[in-house]
């Protein structure tokens, strides 16, 4: 005897809506958790951090894969029927969305193949499903997911067989739980490799080497915005006051202005293009004004330090500091300064002077600071 199993498009889309909607409110749960755990106020600079860290990535993905599937159907209350063929190249394809560091959130749909049973007859193996994907390593939390990290899979599917030639078969379960582990390897660009091994259940496996393609753009710097300037106020008519009668004041003798005394702190102006090392029109301008003051004391050695703002990877701001610190060294020292004289220091975000919660205080902290050192 037989017994089919349909199930139609609009019930898969139910389960895959609730099985994602389950898991991102889990996520976004974790998230109150943090901040009810720690009781921090949620104006606070820390709040903004933490926010930050567990903050939506919003990468849509998607992806390939082809492997091996093996394949075990039950035939133990069938006599004289016996599997002959259980390996079949088989595909998968997979639409995702990152929902956190540690979490993303997948649909996929595989086509298994067909496992061969004697005499005759084949049953194929085709799934729909939905997954949460919970990663681990230090790249997990990279744009993009930038680097290696490993992950495990949980999900929820719905199996479709169909058979070839004279098969009788009954359908025990039309749907069934998933697990997985694999790897995954991002490129800057967002274009990634995966290997992975899926269990569905009892009945079937799939190993598999994928492509995964994230989107998105880094979002470093909001928009400038212009605010219109207020309508001055007239100031109301000065009242004349009495004329003093001058005094007689010994003037104190003038002392004379050392010129590398006034580099002690930072250098307004001093910029650099958006996620580069490359001085500004202005920053060139400034840099060859502070040239020309440093060629009148030539025996004073000179400290420049780099810092940027939080914004992005804490390793990347270290690194983007360290070459915007070079940037003006190099500059100061093509317009005459012995580099003898200049010594480089890079800070990253880890000094910062101002708050990185506004954008008044990120613009503070992305700064370059030149010292005279006595």
């Amino acid at each position: 005897m037989m017994k089919t199993f349909n199930i139609s498009t609009m019930q898969t889309a139910m389960l895959l809506f609730l099985s994602a909607s389950a898991l991102s409110l889990s996520g976004c749960a974790a998230l109150e958790n943090v901040r009810g755990s720690r009781s921090v106020d949620s104006n606070s600079t820390q709040w903004q951090e933490e926010k930050r860290r567990y903050a939506i990535k919003n990468h849509v993905y998607g992806g390939i894969g082809l492997g091996n599937s093996w394949m075990e159907p039950d035939t133990s209350e069938v006599p004289g029927t016996d599997v002959n063929d259980r390996v079949e190249a088989a595909g998968q394809i997979t639409l995702g969305v990152d929902v956190t560091r540690h979490l993303s959130l997948e649909a996929h749909s595989a086509d298994l193949g067909s496992a061969g049973l004697s005499p005759n007859g084949r049953v194929n193996y085709h799934t729909y499903g939905g997954s949460a994907l919970l990663y681990a390593g230090k790249n997990r939390g990279n744009f993009k997911r930038q680097g290696l990290s490993g992950y495990g899979r949980l999900g929820f599917g719905v199996l479709d067989n169909s058979s070839v030639g004279d098969v009788n078969y009954i359908q025990d379960n039309g749907t069934h739980m998933l697990f997985g582990a694999g790897l995954e390897y991002m490129t800057r660009v967002g274009l990634g490799l995966r290997a992975e091994l899926i269990s569905f259940e009892e009945d079937a496996r799939y190993a598999q080497l994928g492509l995964v393609y994230r989107m998105g753009k880094r979002q470093s710097e909001k928009p400038v915005e212009i605010v219109e300037a207020p309508t001055p106020v007239p100031e109301p008519a000065p009242i004349p006051t009495p004329i003093p009668v001058p005094a007689v004041v010994v003037a104190e003798p003038v002392q004379p202005v050392d010129t590398c005394d006034e580099f002690n702190g930072t250098l307004e102006g001093v910029n650099f293009h958006t996620n580069s090392a490359q001085l500004t029109d202005e920053a060139q301008g400034i840099l060859d004004n502070v040239a020309s003051r440093l060629l009148e004391c030539s025996s004073v050695p000179v400290r420049i330090s780099a810092h940027t703002d939080s914004v992005g990877d804490d390793n990347y701001n270290q690194s983007l500091s360290e070459r915007r610190a070079d940037s003006v060294a190099s500059y100061l020292g093509n317009r005459g300064i012995d580099g003898q004289r200049l010594r480089t220091e890079a800070f990253g975000e880890t000094m910062p002077i101002e708050t990185n919660a506004t954008r008044e205080g990120r613009r503070q902290n992305r700064r370059v600071e030149l010292i005279t050192v006595r």
